[in-house]
């Protein structure tokens, strides 16, 4: 109405405030709209179609936006849009366009402008005033150089020379970059390879093969000073990669000698940028590189050292263990190509040091369709691997024999593993096969429980590494049979971990509210007396479980007369008290 009397037309903002909170989120909307009233955000153009301005955030930020109302989309050159998509700064340049529209004004055309000026000066004066910039701007100039070579002809090797120089620059740090400056010096690295691109087009692939090994080379030296936490250097691998590719497409290097050089670049570079060589140049290796390939990794993987047994399930990390992890991707790939499936069996036999190791073994064979070999190696591991590594191994066995209809068997194989390291996983996979007999899982029920009680009775010379674990096993497998009383009992001679009290009390809330009250009482001060507000909510969860439970049993008053003395006697921890009264919580504090 007052819009209509004072002659304005109400114009919708250029992008739904709505749209981009939906499509940002919550978070993200909030900071865009601190960046946009903090006047962060520089507008350069707006020509219908596309929003473009400058945002000054860590560094400063181009941002464009396409589009209008509740259909739009952007792009930024933060490290946030690269990971995660719509941004802070694409939500500030809206709200800057939208607050510019809603004034009634448009958005200056300072690009517009620009190229309107640029256009007027002629090839001669843009040359010199490109070249005045990139003189005080090495990375440009590099870019220059380099546009240039792939567009005159010259030598060769003073063109690579130029190239391996740019990367060098591109990659040197000269101090450690932190987080925040690491995109801008991956975007660097990454300006002056997509200058290679056209050095392959003008017929220098071979140059751009040398460029780019000798970048591999470099870079992992170069990102030991960089914070990489936003996976650069996999970035700048990745598109080097893409490059030797485009370049081997061009220049169709030796099959024998591109064997070489690949397994080479396979086998030392760290990043990933090459794994899997053999199926992306298969096309370009032929048989007789594929057969050189081959040759490669098979007498390398030969030098090795048998992989033996390791009990502490620990990862070395030699250089043994370093050449095995490299290769063997390779020689499965190979063999995967040719379908020999007995090789690639007798692959992870060869890696055979880990419990793991004879599942993942085990687990290959089946998914093949040898579910006898598959039971084999894993009883062979279960054999070895005596002890709570070998659990997965005996789990598998349990499941193979359930699968067959061999309850009996299943049980025989999990309860030897269960009387050495008795675990809830285990005893699941012997209840699994007792579903249809109450008595015999009953049977089995009491036949853990004895093992268990027996061992916590052990002389303290005796006992076991973790008696606190058996004990709450002890309750957990009691309290799954819902045998409270005998839980109860159980927690009080054996004592339990305060997560199994817990669950016997919620469980207990029925049956025995008087002992499940009282667990829940003595959490509460447990939790309180931690000091931090993860402690006070808990605390304030549990007194709110208590509530109704009260109220259940006709004791209201007591509960709030409960609540109260809790609050008088923690009242010096202001934050417990707060968050106390602010729960829904029937009390009346004093």
């Amino acid at each position: 109405m007052d819009a209509a009397r004072d002659g304005k037309r109400h114009v919708p903002p250029r992008f739904d405030p709505a749209g981009l909170r939906v499509l940002a989120g919550g978070a993200v909307f909030g900071r865009g709209e601190e960046y946009a009233r903090s006047g962060r955000v520089e507008l350069l153009s707006d020509d219908g179609e596309r929003v473009r301005a400058r945002v000054l955030g860590t560094e400063v930020y181009r941002a464009a936006l396409r589009g209008r109302g509740r259909t739009f989309a952007g792009e930024c050159s933060c490290p946030a849009f690269a990971d995660h998509g719509f941004c802070k700064h694409l939500v500030a340049t809206a709200l800057a366009a939208n607050a510019v529209g809603e004034g009634g004004e448009a958005v200056p055309d300072r690009i517009g402008g620009i190229r309107a000026h640029l256009r007027a000066q002629g090839a001669d004066r843009l040359a010199e005033m490109i070249l005045d910039l990139a003189e005080r701007d090495p990375a440009l100039l590099d870019r220059l150089d380099l546009a240039a070579s792939a567009a005159a002809p010259g030598d060769p090797a003073e063109v690579a020379e130029r190239c391996r120089a740019a990367l060098k620059r591109a990659l040197r740090t000269g101090r450690f970059v932190e987080y925040g400056e690491a995109g801008a010096w991956t975007r660097g690295v990454l300006d002056v390879l997509e200058q290679l691109e056209g050095l392959i087009g003008a017929g220098r692939a071979e140059l751009v093969l040398e460029v780019v090994e000798d970048l591999v080379r470099r870079l992992p030296g170069a990102l030991e000073n960089v914070d990489d936490s936003d996976g650069g250097g996999s970035e700048i691998a990745g598109r080097a990669a893409e490059l030797h590719l485009a370049a081997c497409e061009a220049a169709r290097p030796d099959p024998v000698a591109l064997a070489r050089e690949l397994f080479r670049l396979e086998t030392t570079e760290d990043l990933g940028g090459f794994s899997g060589a053999v199926d992306t140049y298969a096309h370009l290796l032929g048989p007789v590189g594929l057969d050189e390939y081959s040759r490669l990794a098979q007498e390398a993987w030969n030098r090795l050292p048998k992989a033996r047994p390791r009990r502490d399930g620990l990862v070395r990390g030699t250089e043994d263990d370093l050449a095995r992890y490299r290769l063997f991707p390779i020689l499965d790939r190979l063999a995967g190509r040719e379908g020999d499936l007995d090789r690639r069996i007798a692959l992870r036999e060869a890696q055979l040091a880990h419990a793991r190791d004879y599942l993942r073994l085990a687990e290959f064979c089946l998914e093949h369709g040898r579910e006898a070999e598959a039971i084999r190696r894993a009883e062979e591991g279960a054999w070895l691997f005596d002890d709570a590594s070998g659990e997965p191994l005996l789990l598998f066995l349990a499941e193979r024999h359930r699968a067959s209809g061999r309850a009996a068997e299943a049980e025989a194989v999990v309860w030897p593993g269960f009387e050495r390291s008795p675990s809830m996983r285990l005893y699941e996979a012997m209840v699994r096969g007792k579903k249809a007999g109450a008595a015999a899982r009953a049977a089995l029920a009491d036949r853990a429980v004895g093992l268990l009680d027996a061992q916590l009775g052990e002389p303290k010379g005796r006992t076991r590494p973790f008696p606190g674990h058996l004990a709450g096993l002890l309750v957990e497998i009691l309290l799954r049979e819902r045998r409270l009383a005998a839980a109860w009992a159980a927690a009080r001679r054996h004592g339990c971990p305060e997560d199994t009290w817990l669950a016997l009390a919620e469980a207990s809330e029925g049956d025995m509210p008087d002992e499940a009250l009282a667990v829940y009482e003595r959490l509460v001060e447990q939790q309180v007396g931690l000091t931090n507000k993860h402690g006070y909510a808990v605390a304030c969860r549990l007194v709110a479980r208590m509530g109704p439970l009260r109220a259940r049993r006709g004791e209201g008053a007591a509960h709030r007369a409960y609540v109260e003395a809790l609050l008088a006697r923690h009242r010096a921890k202001r934050s417990f008290v707060a968050m106390l009264r602010g729960a829904a919580i029937s009390a009346r504090p004093s």
